[in-house]
């Protein structure tokens, strides 16, 4: 499954180091591996719920999906709204930053689901600042914020402010998410290569969608 990574990013250019994000071309775009982690593991496979299993389980089970991506170079990852063995992911220190980013070695960005740090907390949203102190130190490096994104930077602000969070976290965050922007040479050619946009939606973008689903099993 992780082989769609070379069909989004291009071929490894020469010279790269695995486990490096790259991009293979203009025509290439960022993949992103999700989410991490134990997501097909949940009880009764309930989108959202828990995990239960032990490391063996997990490391065994769930993360060699992971350990694939990372080598081939992929860009970014997605946490999981789902929780391993009552801990939800968004907030799963020991995963993101210690396994993840240190065992691990990824050097791309970590990005929360739509809303992710709102369900930390149950109910959503129910401690905001907690949720965001739990995630951002937890190692999510890029937060999906629909709709409350000035609370977000608030409360973000005011805990980086506050020693809450160390400077040299949100070091880490901007070092990442700069890595793949460079690589993909956004500030070289920040607009998008339009010449592709009538294939959207195409009986030929069509076809190519239901091969590679037959392909890869989608």
């Amino acid at each position: 499954m992780t082989e769609i990574i070379f069909g989004l990013q291009g071929d490894l250019p020469a010279g790269s180091r695995k486990g490096v994000p790259y991009l293979g071309g203009q025509k290439n775009v960022a993949a992103c591996a999700k989410h991490f982690v134990g997501d097909g593991g949940t009880t009764k496979g309930i989108n959202e719920n828990n995990t239960v299993t032990d490391r063996h389980g997990l490391m065994s089970i769930h993360m060699p999906a992971y350990f694939d991506s990372v080598i081939k170079g992929v860009s970014t990852i997605m946490i999981s709204y789902s929780s391993w063995n009552g801990v939800k992911m968004h907030a799963n220190h020991e995963l993101i930053t210690g396994f993840l980013k240190g065992t691990m070695g990824f050097k791309g960005f970590i990005i929360s689901d739509w809303e992710g740090l709102d369900r930390i907390t149950s109910p959503p949203h129910s401690n905001y600042s907690y949720s965001v102190l739990a995630g951002i130190q937890a190692g999510i490096d890029m937060v999906m914020v629909p709709l409350n994104y000035t609370e977000f930077i608030n409360d973000l602000t005011y805990l980086v402010k506050n020693n809450a969070i160390p400077m040299d976290r949100i070091d880490d965050a901007v070092r990442r998410i700069l890595l793949v922007k460079f690589t993909m040479g956004i500030f070289e050619k920040p607009l998008a290569d339009l010449s592709l946009v009538n294939e959207l939606g195409s009986l030929v973008g069509k076809l190519n969608f239901q091969l590679c689903s037959k392909i890869f099993g989608w």
